[in-house]
């Protein structure tokens, strides 16, 4: 019996995929600073989080880049 990898491109995996691919980082990060398993609580109060702040930092630049690009002056 073979086990093949297969590469697989962000651009080709589905939402679902690269969720579980976040997940699957954020599990084995805590397991090396914590030095143990990480609960399944643990690893979803640290994807919240990593979601909410991707949101808000991704979210200004974007916004802030937009407002430039129609000439308002940008308040933040």
């Amino acid at each position: 019996m073979s086990f093949e990898t297969m590469f697989v491109t962000i651009e080709t995996m589905t939402t679902q995929q690269k969720k579980r691919l976040l997940k699957a980082k954020i599990a084995v990060a805590l397991q090396d600073e914590l030095g143990r398993v990480p609960n399944k609580k643990e690893i979803e109060q640290v994807f919240m989080l990593t979601r909410v702040m991707y949101k808000a930092v991704l979210g200004l630049r974007f916004k802030r880049k937009e407002q430039k690009k129609n000439g308002q002056l940008a308040i933040f």
